[in-house]
C-alpha cells in the first residue's frame, strides 16, 4: 500500500472517495430476506437505511432509447458523511469524510463480508477505487488557469501556454488512461474551473467551501476489470487484494500532480 512521498494531509483537498464493486446480476439481491440480512449486518456502522428506485436510459445505434429501473437499498452513517449503495449488480461505498486508506478499506470490506455472509457470491466484473480532489487556494492569481503551476505540477498546466498570452485561460480539462498489469488501469482526469464544485452528493454532507473560488480538480480512478472465460467470484480476499493493488498507483499519481507549495498548504 506504500508509494513514493505518501503522506496524510491534515487539510486534504479530498472532496469524495468511493469504492465500487460491479458484478453479474444477482437474483439473491432482489430477495427481501437476503437484503434484510445484509442490512442487519451493517446497521451498527450504517444505521440510516432506505430504499431507492432509479431510472436508467440506454441509447443504442439504430434503436430508440431503452428505459430500465434499478432498485436497491442505501445504508448511511449517522453523520451523513458515508453511504453504501447496494443493488442486484453493484455495491459501492462513498464518503466525504475520508481520513485514512486503512479505515476506508475496512469499511468496504465490512460491506463485502455482509454481502458474502448473506450467501451472495456473484462473478466480479469491475472493482474500482476513486479519489476526487477539489483544490482551492487563497490566491486570486488563479483567475488565470496558467497560474495553477504554483500548486499543480507544471506538466499538467504547461500546455495552457498555447494560445494568446494576453487572454486569461478560464477553464481547461483533460483525461489520461493508463493500462496497468492484470486487467487493471488508472484514469486520471484534471480540470481547472472558474468556480463551483464537481462533487455535490445529494445524500451526503460536505465540509464548507467557497463556491465562488476557482478550483483545480484532480480525479483518480484506479480499477481492475475481471474478464476471460474463468469467473472470479466475489470474496473479501479478492476485494482487499484489488483495493490494495490500485491504491498505490492512484496515490502515486496524486503526489506527482502537486507541488511542494501545495503540500505545505495541505499540511496546515
Amino acid at each position: 500500500m506504500d508509494y513514493p512521498r505518501r503522506e496524510v494531509f491534515p487539510s486534504s483537498p479530498l472532496a469524495l472517495v468511493a469504492a465500487e464493486v460491479r458484478f453479474n446480476d444477482s437474483a439473491r439481491l432482489r430477495q427481501q430476506t437476503t437484503v434484510d440480512a445484509i442490512a442487519i449486518a451493517l446497521e451498527h456502522a450504517f444505521p440510516v437505511q432506505d430504499q431507492f428506485h432509479q431510472a436508467e436510459v440506454q441509447v443504442h445505434l439504430g434503436a430508440g432509447p431503452k428505459v430500465s429501473q434499478t432498485s436497491g437499498r442505501t445504508f448511511k452513517n449517522s453523520s451523513s458523511t458515508a453511504i453504501v449503495t447496494l443493488s442486484a449488480g453493484r455495491l459501492s461505498l462513498e464518503t466525504t469524510a475520508y481520513s485514512h486508506f486503512a479505515e476506508f478499506r475496512e469499511l468496504m470490506l465490512l460491506c463485502c463480508r455482509a454481502v458474502v455472509g448473506a450467501g451472495v457470491t456473484p462473478a466480479l466484473q469491475r472493482v474500482g477505487l476513486r479519489y476526487i480532489d477539489e483544490i482551492r487556494v487563497p490566491d486570486d492569481a488563479v483567475r488565470d488557469a496558467r497560474r495553477w503551476d504554483r500548486w499543480i505540477d507544471p506538466r499538467l498546466v504547461g500546455h495552457l501556454t498555447i494560445g494568446p498570452q494576453t487572454a486569461q485561460v478560464q477553464q481547461a480539462e483533460g483525461v489520461v488512461t493508463y493500462r496497468l498489469a492484470e486487467g487493471s488501469g488508472l484514469n486520471v482526469r484534471f480540470a481547472s474551473l472558474p468556480r463551483g464544485a464537481v462533487v455535490s452528493p445529494a445524500a451526503l454532507v460536505r465540509h464548507a467551501f467557497d463556491a465562488n473560488q476557482p478550483l483545480f480538480v484532480l480525479d483518480f480512478d484506479g480499477y481492475r476489470e475481471f474478464v476471460g472465460p474463468d469467473a472470479t467470484l466475489m470474496s473479501e480476499e479478492v476485494i482487499a487484494r484489488t483495493l490494495d493493488a490500485v491504491h498505490a498507483p492512484t496515490g502515486e499519481a496524486f503526489q506527482a500532480s502537486i507541488t511542494e507549495e501545495a503540500r505545505q498548504l495541505f499540511r496546515k
